[in-house]
């Protein structure tokens, strides 16, 4: 055995390339594509006198072992381009040791290159567990990354914070090239480059000539800064946690993590405020740049993150996980006008501007990673043009242009405190909460429900409060807010999500509309009773379109929901004692077929759901309002 040394020439193996055995994780043909560019050209081989160490997921190595022999492949042909990637894959040096061997083949033996246990794998305290997608992706990152550090001159004393900003401005960009490149493995440099220059930065210098969006400059600004430390928290999060924040691969990568970032920087919005204000990025200052305002929020997040800090969220979010089988999603919007922001004149909303300036100031650039965008109801004004609208934060929807998305979860805790933790994050006024689930491909739609069994959800998760006269109203229908003037009340529908470009086989989805976004309020109760209400009998959608089957009932159904909303009346103990059946039924089938929660887990929220309903019947007959809640 030979030891390899820098600057040996990497194709003396063979003319035609270098000759490669591997054993893990380089053994899938996927991977070894996805990091070198090339197809391998691989036979069946033997390495002797080396054991192979598998206890890390992404980490499988050899160690010389007299007499042990390692089972793997031959790749031949492997180009000078490929091996280097592959060191860098394989972090030369440190990860692993590329050295020559001899292996065994059916053609004899063969003088070959193998990628042994470096120092940081045989050390006593190696690195911990990963997903092999994960550490593929973060080559691919660091590639790309490597692309926009080598735009940054030289020269800079600064080289490594401007880079860093390059990478946080174009963070977007950087995430939709990694995907990319798992799906069309072989995304040459050049094309990285490309469109890393064609994505450009942003700037604040069209405030100089957009004079009535200055006013509004220091709320989009601190929303900026705010973000941007949220996006470095997650990062660090994903990298400090990786266990503790793994998800399955048909889950929003970030949605563990996100939550945890989330949640810190909510509970330090008073320093971050305070620092801001300290260094003045969240006044409008013609000599202020958008590279400065994320200088600064790059300096933030430094001070703020430490990974004793930041350990008790991931604690507190462990004990707390509740898995299920039913995969989730939410949309979280809001307005500091409320319902009014559709059609809201110039300077009726004091902060915002119903984010009329939301892509000016690349706000999508900064909130990709919780799905921000502005919800305008284009469908309600098609010929306005730009209008205002709702903040919407959807985690999951990674990409607005081509609405590709994952869900977020499986475990409703974890779905309602990403809910809280996105209203205390986003200090704008909650308006509504939308919640979809992902539903079982092939299983026929069943019957409508009765309206009784709708009203029970309202009651769960809509807003069932006083109005300004102090009469008793469901808001949310009553004040026409999911109500469309073209097809009638939006109170749920079907749907489909798109994981990437093209998906011949998207995800069904029905989404529920009619929910109201409350500060700190948990929402379990109610995504419990919509997973056993939807599985128990899969009921349709309330379609009010003029091809919907069930057209005439839907009709019936939403007049009565309308009335049942401008006059609350307390419903019979059957009508609850049969929508119980169906959402214990419903949880049942989750447990036993999907794979969900633990009968006792449901029994629990089983019985939070009945208290919370009786107490609105014990409410109507003048026992009792604990159940309000506040607005």
């Amino acid at each position: 055995m030979s030891t390899y040394r820098r600057g040996e020439p990497v194709t003396e193996n063979t003319e035609n390339g270098a000759r490669l055995f591997v054993y893990g994780t380089l053994k899938d043909e996927q991977v070894f594509r996805v990091v070198t560019g090339e197809r391998p050209r691989a036979t069946a081989a033997v390495l002797e006198g080396y054991g192979k160490i598998t206890s890390f997921k992404s980490f499988p190595h050899v160690v010389p072992r007299a007499g042990s022999k390692v089972e793997g492949m031959l790749v031949t042909g492997v180009s000078p381009e490929a091996l280097a990637q592959l060191d860098q894959y394989e972090n030369e040096g440190r990860l692993y040791v590329r050295e020559k061997a001899i292996v065994r083949t059916a053609g004899g033996s063969e003088e070959v290159y193998v990628y042994v246990g470096g120092p940081e794998l045989t050390a006593p305290k190696a690195p911990p567990d990963m997903e092999v997608a994960d550490r593929v992706a973060d080559f691919i990152k660091r590639r790309i990354e490597g692309a926009l550090a080598a735009e940054v001159p030289g020269e800079s004393r600064l080289r490594d914070l401007e880079a860093r900003v390059r990478g946080e401005l174009l963070g977007e960009t950087v995430d939709d090239l990694t995907r990319e490149h798992f799906e069309r493995p072989g995304l040459q440099t050049s094309a990285v480059k490309h469109r890393l220059e064609g994505s450009g930065f942003p700037s604040l210098e069209w405030l100089a000539r957009e004079r009535p969006a200055v006013k509004y400059a220091p709320h989009y600004l601190r929303l900026i800064v705010k973000t941007i430390i949220f996006n470095q928290l997650e990062e660090r999060v994903r990298r400090d946690f990786r266990g503790a924040v793994q998800v399955a691969d048909k889950y929003y990568e970030h949605a563990v993590s996100a939550l945890a970032a989330l949640q810190y920087v909510g509970d330090n919005l008073g320093p971050v405020g305070e620092i801001v204000d300290s260094l003045g990025v969240a006044a409008y200052d013609p000599r202020l740049e958008y590279t400065d305002v994320a200088v600064a929020a790059l300096f933030i997040a430094d001070e703020l993150y430490a990974r004793d800090r930041l350990e008790p969220y991931i604690e507190r979010i462990k004990e707390r996980r509740a898995r299920g089988g039913v995969p989730l999603g939410y949309e979280a919007e809001f307005s500091p006008l409320g319902r009014d922001i559709i059609g809201a004149a110039p300077d009726e909303d004091p902060t915002f501007d119903g984010f009329y300036y939301f892509d000016d100031f690349d706000l999508g650039g900064r909130l990709w990673k919780l799905g921000g965008h502005v919800d305008d109801h284009r469908f309600a004004t098609p010929d306005r043009g730009r209008v205002r609208g709702f903040l919407e934060l959807e985690l999951g929807r990674y990409k607005i242009l081509g609405d590709l998305s994952k869900p977020a979860t499986a475990d409703p805790v974890i779905l309602s405190d990403l809910a809280n933790a996105t209203v205390a994050f986003a200090e704008i006024a909650p308006h509504s909460l939308h919640f979809s689930l992902q539903l079982e491909e092939g299983r026929p739609v069943g019957e409508p429900p009765p309206p009784q069994h709708l009203i029970c959800l309202l009651i769960l998760g809509g807003d069932l409060n006083l109005d300004e006269e102090g009469t008793l109203r469901e808001k949310r229908l009553h004040q026409r807010e999911i109500y469309n003037h073209l097809t009638g009340l939006d109170f749920s529908r079907h749907n489909v999500h798109r994981s990437r470009p093209g998906d011949d086989n998207p995800a069904p989805v029905i989404e529920y509309e009619f929910g109201r976004l409350f500060y700190e309020h948990s929402y379990v109760d109610l995504v419990m009773a919509l997973k056993g209400f939807q599985l128990a009998t899969n009921p349709p959608p309330l379609d009010l379109s003029p091809d919907s089957p069930h057209l005439a009932y839907n009709r019936e159904l939403e007049q009565e929901l309308l009335a049942w909303a401008a006059a609350p009346y307390a419903l019979a103990r059957q009508d609850v004692e049969t929508f119980l059946a169906a959402v214990e039924e419903g949880l049942a089938y989750e447990t036993r077929e999907l794979g969900g929660h633990p009968p006792a887990f449901c029994r629990e929220w089983l019985d939070k759901i009945e208290r919370k309903l009786k107490s609105y019947n014990a409410y109507i007959w003048g026992e009792g309002k604990e159940w309000l809640i506040a607005t």
